[in-house]
Protein backbone atom coordinates (compact mmCIF):
# COMPACT_ATOMS: atom_id res chain seq x y z
CA UNK A 1 0.00 0.00 0.00
CA UNK A 2 1.46 3.67 -1.16
CA UNK A 3 0.32 5.75 1.08
CA UNK A 4 1.30 10.15 0.86
CA UNK A 5 1.16 12.38 3.75
CA UNK A 6 0.55 16.20 3.12
CA UNK A 7 1.68 18.66 5.39
CA UNK A 8 4.31 21.42 4.33
CA UNK A 9 4.49 23.69 7.76
CA UNK A 10 5.02 24.55 10.26
CA UNK A 11 7.77 22.51 12.79
CA UNK A 12 4.56 21.91 15.35
CA UNK A 13 2.29 21.09 13.02
CA UNK A 14 4.19 18.42 11.05
CA UNK A 15 5.63 16.69 14.69
CA UNK A 16 1.37 16.99 15.15
CA UNK A 17 1.31 14.65 12.76
CA UNK A 18 3.46 11.82 14.11
CA UNK A 19 0.45 9.39 15.81
CA UNK A 20 -1.21 9.57 11.63
CA UNK A 21 2.76 8.11 10.08
CA UNK A 22 2.68 6.07 12.91
CA UNK A 23 -0.11 4.29 12.39
CA UNK A 24 0.58 4.14 8.65
CA UNK A 25 4.17 2.58 8.89
CA UNK A 26 2.30 -0.10 11.10
CA UNK A 27 0.39 -1.68 7.89
CA UNK A 28 1.95 -4.53 6.90
CA UNK A 29 3.64 -3.81 3.12
CA UNK A 30 2.81 0.04 3.34
CA UNK A 31 5.45 2.58 2.38
CA UNK A 32 4.87 6.57 3.62
CA UNK A 33 6.02 9.16 1.49
CA UNK A 34 5.58 12.30 3.00
CA UNK A 35 5.24 16.15 1.25
CA UNK A 36 7.31 18.78 3.04
CA UNK A 37 8.98 22.15 2.88
CA UNK A 38 12.07 21.57 2.31
CA UNK A 39 13.43 23.47 5.54
CA UNK A 40 11.47 21.53 8.05
CA UNK A 41 12.60 17.88 6.42
CA UNK A 42 15.32 17.90 9.19
CA UNK A 43 12.39 17.34 11.60
CA UNK A 44 10.55 14.36 9.23
CA UNK A 45 13.86 12.55 9.12
CA UNK A 46 13.37 12.22 12.60
CA UNK A 47 10.15 9.91 12.18
CA UNK A 48 9.92 6.54 11.24
CA UNK A 49 12.69 5.35 8.53
CA UNK A 50 10.13 4.02 6.66
CA UNK A 51 8.90 7.45 5.68
CA UNK A 52 10.08 8.70 2.03
CA UNK A 53 10.85 12.37 2.16
CA UNK A 54 9.18 14.46 -0.51
CA UNK A 55 10.92 17.99 0.30
CA UNK A 56 9.12 21.14 -1.14
CA UNK A 57 12.08 23.63 -1.74
CA UNK A 58 9.42 26.72 -4.24
CA UNK A 59 6.92 29.03 -3.29
CA UNK A 60 5.46 29.60 -6.48
CA UNK A 61 2.42 28.02 -8.29
CA UNK A 62 4.59 26.97 -11.16
CA UNK A 63 7.02 25.04 -8.43
CA UNK A 64 4.08 23.91 -7.17
CA UNK A 65 3.01 22.33 -10.18
CA UNK A 66 6.84 20.93 -10.87
CA UNK A 67 6.61 19.17 -7.86
CA UNK A 68 3.46 17.43 -8.14
CA UNK A 69 4.65 16.16 -11.94
CA UNK A 70 7.36 14.35 -9.65
CA UNK A 71 5.07 12.62 -7.39
CA UNK A 72 2.34 12.29 -10.21
CA UNK A 73 4.09 9.35 -11.42
CA UNK A 74 3.26 7.17 -8.12
CA UNK A 75 0.16 5.91 -7.74
CA UNK A 76 -1.57 6.41 -4.22
CA UNK A 77 -3.92 4.07 -2.58
CA UNK A 78 -4.36 6.51 0.19
CA UNK A 79 -3.58 10.87 0.57
CA UNK A 80 -3.82 12.13 3.82
CA UNK A 81 -4.29 15.84 3.29
CA UNK A 82 -3.33 17.42 6.99
CA UNK A 83 -2.89 21.06 5.86
CA UNK A 84 -6.02 21.74 3.88
CA UNK A 85 -4.66 24.75 1.96
CA UNK A 86 -4.76 25.92 -1.28
CA UNK A 87 -1.28 24.32 -1.83
CA UNK A 88 -2.24 20.72 -0.67
CA UNK A 89 -5.20 21.08 -2.87
CA UNK A 90 -3.41 21.97 -6.17
CA UNK A 91 -1.08 18.98 -5.58
CA UNK A 92 -3.85 16.84 -4.80
CA UNK A 93 -5.93 17.55 -8.45
CA UNK A 94 -2.48 16.67 -10.26
CA UNK A 95 -1.95 13.31 -8.69
CA UNK A 96 -3.17 9.48 -8.58
CA UNK A 97 -4.93 8.43 -5.57
CA UNK A 98 -7.77 5.97 -4.86
CA UNK A 99 -8.86 7.78 -1.96
CA UNK A 100 -8.40 11.29 -0.74
CA UNK A 101 -8.64 11.88 3.10
CA UNK A 102 -8.67 15.38 4.48
CA UNK A 103 -8.45 16.59 7.83
CA UNK A 104 -11.32 19.15 9.42
CA UNK A 105 -9.92 22.36 10.34
CA UNK A 106 -12.60 23.17 12.56
CA UNK A 107 -13.16 26.77 11.45
CA UNK A 108 -16.16 27.88 12.77
CA UNK A 109 -15.88 26.49 15.84
CA UNK A 110 -12.03 28.66 16.75
CA UNK A 111 -13.84 31.40 14.99
CA UNK A 112 -16.47 31.62 17.61
CA UNK A 113 -13.73 30.56 20.28
CA UNK A 114 -11.93 34.17 19.07
CA UNK A 115 -14.96 35.96 18.59
CA UNK A 116 -17.63 34.93 20.26
CA UNK A 117 -15.75 33.38 23.39
CA UNK A 118 -17.47 30.17 23.41
CA UNK A 119 -17.50 26.69 21.98
CA UNK A 120 -14.48 25.81 24.43
CA UNK A 121 -15.65 22.57 25.61
CA UNK A 122 -17.02 20.98 22.51
CA UNK A 123 -13.32 22.05 21.39
CA UNK A 124 -10.70 19.15 19.14
CA UNK A 125 -7.47 18.95 19.55
CA UNK A 126 -5.65 18.80 16.05
CA UNK A 127 -4.34 15.52 16.67
CA UNK A 128 -7.56 13.87 17.09
CA UNK A 129 -8.94 15.65 13.91
CA UNK A 130 -5.53 14.53 11.89
CA UNK A 131 -6.85 11.30 13.44
CA UNK A 132 -9.92 11.51 12.00
CA UNK A 133 -8.74 10.89 8.31
CA UNK A 134 -7.36 7.44 9.40
CA UNK A 135 -10.87 6.32 10.30
CA UNK A 136 -11.94 7.73 7.15
CA UNK A 137 -9.55 5.44 5.38
CA UNK A 138 -10.55 2.19 8.19
CA UNK A 139 -6.70 2.50 9.64
CA UNK A 140 -6.71 1.69 12.97
CA UNK A 141 -4.97 4.54 15.08
CA UNK A 142 -1.62 3.05 17.48
CA UNK A 143 -1.71 6.25 19.67
CA UNK A 144 -2.75 9.66 20.17
CA UNK A 145 0.55 11.32 21.52
CA UNK A 146 2.51 12.44 19.20
CA UNK A 147 6.51 10.94 19.75
CA UNK A 148 9.96 12.03 18.09
CA UNK A 149 13.07 10.09 18.37
CA UNK A 150 16.33 11.48 18.50
CA UNK A 151 19.62 10.34 16.50
CA UNK A 152 22.57 9.03 19.19
CA UNK A 153 24.72 11.42 17.82
CA UNK A 154 23.00 14.29 17.33
CA UNK A 155 22.42 13.57 21.35
CA UNK A 156 26.33 13.69 21.52
CA UNK A 157 27.13 16.66 19.39
CA UNK A 158 24.86 18.51 21.31
CA UNK A 159 26.80 17.43 24.55
CA UNK A 160 29.69 18.30 23.18
CA UNK A 161 28.72 21.71 22.18
CA UNK A 162 27.01 22.25 25.71
CA UNK A 163 29.92 21.18 27.90
CA UNK A 164 32.07 23.72 24.99
CA UNK A 165 29.54 26.67 26.28
CA UNK A 166 30.34 25.92 29.87
CA UNK A 167 27.75 23.83 30.91
CA UNK A 168 28.88 22.68 34.26
CA UNK A 169 27.92 18.75 33.81
CA UNK A 170 25.17 16.90 36.76
CA UNK A 171 23.41 19.78 37.06
CA UNK A 172 19.64 19.98 36.03
CA UNK A 173 19.13 21.96 33.11
CA UNK A 174 15.73 23.57 32.38
CA UNK A 175 15.26 24.70 28.75
CA UNK A 176 13.11 27.94 27.60
CA UNK A 177 11.82 28.43 24.65
CA UNK A 178 11.91 32.15 24.04
CA UNK A 179 10.57 33.11 20.15
CA UNK A 180 7.77 31.86 18.34
CA UNK A 181 6.40 32.31 14.94
CA UNK A 182 4.45 35.79 15.93
CA UNK A 183 5.91 38.43 18.04
CA UNK A 184 2.71 38.60 20.37
CA UNK A 185 3.39 34.68 21.17
CA UNK A 186 6.69 35.42 23.00
CA UNK A 187 6.56 35.57 26.63
CA UNK A 188 8.20 38.61 27.78
CA UNK A 189 11.47 39.49 29.15
CA UNK A 190 9.82 40.29 32.42
CA UNK A 191 7.98 36.88 32.90
CA UNK A 192 11.10 34.81 32.56
CA UNK A 193 12.57 36.97 35.15
CA UNK A 194 9.94 36.59 37.89
CA UNK A 195 9.81 32.62 36.79
CA UNK A 196 13.89 32.25 37.29
CA UNK A 197 13.44 34.40 40.54
CA UNK A 198 11.10 32.00 42.39
CA UNK A 199 12.76 28.94 41.61
CA UNK A 200 16.08 30.51 42.88
CA UNK A 201 13.92 31.92 45.93
CA UNK A 202 13.02 27.92 46.87
CA UNK A 203 17.07 27.00 46.35
CA UNK A 204 16.56 25.62 43.06
CA UNK A 205 18.97 26.90 40.72
CA UNK A 206 18.90 24.75 37.42
CA UNK A 207 21.15 25.65 34.33
CA UNK A 208 18.50 27.68 31.99
CA UNK A 209 19.41 26.65 28.22
CA UNK A 210 17.63 29.35 26.00
CA UNK A 211 16.46 28.49 22.78
CA UNK A 212 16.40 31.00 20.10
CA UNK A 213 16.73 31.07 16.52
CA UNK A 214 18.68 34.33 15.98
CA UNK A 215 21.86 34.73 18.12
CA UNK A 216 22.19 38.25 17.26
CA UNK A 217 18.68 39.32 18.77
CA UNK A 218 19.55 42.69 20.95
CA UNK A 219 16.66 41.60 23.77
CA UNK A 220 18.42 38.10 24.14
CA UNK A 221 22.02 39.69 24.92
CA UNK A 222 20.43 42.47 27.50
CA UNK A 223 18.22 39.64 29.29
CA UNK A 224 21.01 37.84 29.57
CA UNK A 225 23.35 40.39 30.82
CA UNK A 226 20.55 41.78 33.36
CA UNK A 227 19.73 38.35 34.73
CA UNK A 228 24.10 37.12 35.55
CA UNK A 229 23.11 36.33 39.17
CA UNK A 230 21.24 33.03 37.20
CA UNK A 231 23.14 30.81 35.04
CA UNK A 232 22.13 31.53 31.59
CA UNK A 233 23.33 29.18 28.35
CA UNK A 234 22.15 30.89 24.78
CA UNK A 235 21.55 27.76 22.72
CA UNK A 236 20.67 30.50 19.54
CA UNK A 237 20.82 29.56 15.56
CA UNK A 238 21.75 26.03 15.92
CA UNK A 239 20.35 23.55 13.20
CA UNK A 240 17.26 21.30 14.08
CA UNK A 241 19.05 18.36 15.13
CA UNK A 242 21.46 20.31 16.99
CA UNK A 243 18.39 21.83 18.92
CA UNK A 244 16.41 18.41 19.48
CA UNK A 245 19.87 16.66 21.17
CA UNK A 246 20.04 19.58 23.73
CA UNK A 247 16.67 19.53 23.83
CA UNK A 248 16.67 15.84 24.78
CA UNK A 249 18.94 16.01 27.51
CA UNK A 250 16.71 18.84 29.74
CA UNK A 251 14.85 18.34 32.60
CA UNK A 252 12.41 20.41 31.38
CA UNK A 253 11.18 23.14 29.47
CA UNK A 254 9.05 26.49 29.43
CA UNK A 255 7.95 27.84 26.37
CA UNK A 256 5.90 30.00 24.24
CA UNK A 257 3.17 28.25 22.26
CA UNK A 258 5.93 27.41 19.35
CA UNK A 259 7.02 24.30 17.52
CA UNK A 260 9.56 23.48 19.99
CA UNK A 261 6.58 23.33 23.09
CA UNK A 262 5.46 20.23 20.82
CA UNK A 263 9.18 19.19 19.92
CA UNK A 264 9.54 18.92 23.93
CA UNK A 265 6.70 17.06 23.90
CA UNK A 266 7.19 14.61 21.81
CA UNK A 267 10.55 13.85 23.60
CA UNK A 268 8.42 13.05 26.92
CA UNK A 269 10.53 15.61 28.27
CA UNK A 270 8.32 18.00 30.89
CA UNK A 271 6.81 20.82 29.27
CA UNK A 272 4.75 23.80 29.85
CA UNK A 273 3.54 25.95 27.34
CA UNK A 274 2.58 29.41 28.22
CA UNK A 275 -0.18 30.90 26.26
CA UNK A 276 -0.80 34.31 25.66
CA UNK A 277 -2.81 35.87 22.68
CA UNK A 278 -3.84 31.97 21.82
CA UNK A 279 -5.73 29.73 24.05
CA UNK A 280 -4.98 25.55 24.29
CA UNK A 281 -8.68 24.63 23.64
CA UNK A 282 -7.91 26.27 19.56
CA UNK A 283 -6.24 22.82 19.26
CA UNK A 284 -2.55 23.27 19.76
CA UNK A 285 -2.27 22.40 23.16
CA UNK A 286 1.16 20.55 23.98
CA UNK A 287 0.29 17.03 23.83
CA UNK A 288 2.63 14.44 26.08
CA UNK A 289 2.89 12.29 28.88
CA UNK A 290 4.06 14.99 31.16
CA UNK A 291 2.69 17.97 28.62
CA UNK A 292 0.87 21.32 30.35
CA UNK A 293 -0.50 24.18 28.77
CA UNK A 294 -0.79 27.23 31.09
CA UNK A 295 -3.47 29.60 30.66
CA UNK A 296 -4.17 33.09 33.25
CA UNK A 297 -8.06 32.52 31.92
CA UNK A 298 -8.37 36.31 30.78
CA UNK A 299 -11.41 36.97 29.29
CA UNK A 300 -9.64 38.50 26.16
CA UNK A 301 -8.04 35.56 25.25
CA UNK A 302 -7.65 34.35 23.07
CA UNK A 303 -7.74 37.65 20.24
CA UNK A 304 -6.73 35.47 17.07
CA UNK A 305 -6.49 31.83 15.87
CA UNK A 306 -2.80 31.75 15.60
CA UNK A 307 -1.26 34.40 17.26
CA UNK A 308 -0.52 36.94 14.41
CA UNK A 309 -2.87 40.24 15.42
CA UNK A 310 -1.54 43.26 17.78
CA UNK A 311 -2.63 43.06 21.16
CA UNK A 312 -5.47 45.66 21.30
CA UNK A 313 -4.63 46.60 24.89
CA UNK A 314 -2.65 48.75 26.76
CA UNK A 315 -0.56 45.91 28.05
CA UNK A 316 -0.53 42.14 27.33
CA UNK A 317 -2.46 41.21 30.71
CA UNK A 318 -2.73 37.60 28.89
CA UNK A 319 1.11 37.08 30.35
CA UNK A 320 0.83 39.18 32.73
CA UNK A 321 -1.73 37.34 34.99
CA UNK A 322 0.05 33.88 34.62
CA UNK A 323 0.37 32.92 37.76
CA UNK A 324 4.11 32.35 37.92
CA UNK A 325 4.17 30.93 42.05
CA UNK A 326 2.18 28.11 40.90
CA UNK A 327 4.40 27.38 37.56
CA UNK A 328 7.57 27.55 39.49
CA UNK A 329 5.79 25.22 42.07
CA UNK A 330 4.55 22.71 39.45
CA UNK A 331 8.18 22.85 37.92
CA UNK A 332 10.41 22.41 41.22
CA UNK A 333 7.87 19.25 42.15
CA UNK A 334 8.98 17.54 38.59
CA UNK A 335 12.87 18.43 39.09
CA UNK A 336 12.85 16.68 42.91
CA UNK A 337 11.13 13.42 41.39
CA UNK A 338 14.12 13.33 38.33
CA UNK A 339 17.86 11.72 38.38
CA UNK A 340 20.08 13.97 36.95
CA UNK A 341 23.47 12.48 36.96
CA UNK A 342 22.82 11.53 33.13
CA UNK A 343 22.34 14.38 31.53
CA UNK A 344 22.04 15.55 28.86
Amino acid sequence: MNCLVIRFSSLGDIILTTPVVAALAAQPETTVHYAVAERFRPIVEQFSPQVTIHPFAGHSRENLLSYAGELSTRQFDHIFDLHANWRSRILISRLKANAIHTYPKDFWRRWQMVWLKHGFCSARHVVDRYLTTLHQAGIPAITGLPQLRVNPEAKKAAAAELVRRGWPQGRPMVGIGWGAHWPTKEVPARLWEELFDKLAAERVTPVYLLFAEDPRDPEIADFIAANRRHEIIPFCGMNLPQVLGALSGCSAFVTSDSGLMHAAAALEIPTWGLFGPTHPALGFAPRGVDAHAVHSGIFCSPCSRHGKSACYRRRRYCFEKIDTALLADQIIRRLEKMPHGDQP
